[in-house]
């Protein structure tokens, strides 16, 4: 089943739509993947070129660098005005989309090198995303300022609490996948958040892990209490994520004594992630999308999970014997889980079929 035709079935189910689901029209297809490619690399080729034009002219009248928050307010708007035009093409969406990222830039680097001061230019980058989130046109571009602002919000925290936007990040994320056809009026703005929203969750994730590296610690990412942090913020996303996935499992598990194993399972993978930090918000997002058929979000979050776990092996300060018994216990019990449930499923489906 695509994505479009298992969205009208939960659009169906909702109550919101009726009947087969509309032919798409012809002119409305994408073009080609290479020529998708092809386009959005000419279009980000030009804006560089472009972008670096228009910033060697203005240096060479202005006689400060830090003056090159103009030209980043320039870039900032023209982008808004080329973005709210009707039915773009690609190279100018690509075109429009990179001359924004430079003009961030230029805004960011321009306030910092005035002020010297750090935390002023992530205020400023914070307000810019929010500014460029209402005003763009184009969801892709609303998603990437989501996650910049996320970023930016991450930098105003600081060391002692950007941990504690992990539970914070998931609650929102997954929350808004779980409620993105009861929201549809406002999906022009909400869902490129979600996307925005778990994109940061996940680089939340691989910065807290990353922390967590013995080879990594000169870049002192990790305050002094860090090992009482990071319990702390694995305990409040565990919470949060089993939570939202009993809301998942009354609206997608029919059967009462499946509604209970998921429960059950869903338990233990909270219980994992506290020695696991960022487990359990990635489990529940692919869960989300299988449960919506959203193939992009399935296959970020397999990616997601196996670089989780490349990273979160090589973070572990043991023997190499440790791991190699580690990994296979666990592939043991996974394994063994697999092979339980399906059987499990199988026959709860032959009974149903048989009292039918």
């Amino acid at each position: 089943m695509t994505q479009s035709a298992a969205l009208w079935r939960q659009l169906q189910q909702a109550g919101l739509v009726t009947g087969e689901m509309p032919m798409p029209n012809p002119d409305d297809q994408p073009p080609a993947l290479f020529l998708r490619i092809l386009l959005g690399a000419s279009g980000w080729l030009s804006a560089v070129f472009f972008c670096v034009f228009i910033a060697a002219f203005f240096v060479s009248f202005l006689s400060q660098a830090s003056s090159m928050w103009t030209v980043g307010v320039v870039l900032c708007a023209l982008s808004i005005w080329i973005s709210r035009m009707a039915k773009i093409p690609l190279f100018v969406e690509q075109f429009t989309f990179a001359c924004s990222l430079a003009g961030q830039v230029f805004v960011v680097y321009g306030i910092w090198e005035s002020s010297a001061s750090g935390q002023l230019a992530a205020a400023a980058l914070l307000i810019l995303e929010l500014i460029l989130f209402a005003s763009m046109g184009v969801r892709s571009q609303r998603a990437t300022a989501v996650f910049l602002a996320c970023a930016a919000l991450l930098w105003l925290l600081g060391q002692h609490a950007w941990l504690y936007a992990q539970p914070v990040l998931s609650a929102a994320a997954a929350w808004l996948w779980l409620n993105r056809l009861r929201l549809y009026k406002g999906a022009a703005y909400l869902q490129p958040a979600s996307i925005g929203l778990t994109l940061a969750l996940c680089a939340t994730i691989f910065i807290a892990l990353l922390a967590n590296s013995t080879e990594l610690t000169w870049l002192r990412l990790a305050p002094s209490n860090w090992h009482t942090q990071v319990w702390v913020a694995a305990a409040l996303s565990s919470l949060v994520c089993l939570f939202l996935a009993w809301q998942l499992i009354q609206r997608s598990v029919q059967q009462p004594q499946l509604r209970t194993i998921a429960l059950l399972v869903s338990i233990g993978i909270g219980l994992i992630s506290l020695k696991m930090p960022g487990l359990a918000p990635l489990c529940l997002l692919l869960c989300i999308g299988v449960a919506l058929a959203h193939t992009r979000l399935i296959w970020l979050n397999l990616v997601c999970l196996t670089l989780y776990l490349l990273l979160y092996y090589y973070s572990l300060n043991n023997s190499l014997l440790y791991k190699s018994i580690l990994l296979c216990t666990s592939g043991a019990l996974l394994l063994s889980l697999y092979a339980l449930l399906n059987r499990y499923a199988n026959t709860l489906a032959a009974e149903g079929k048989a009292h039918a």
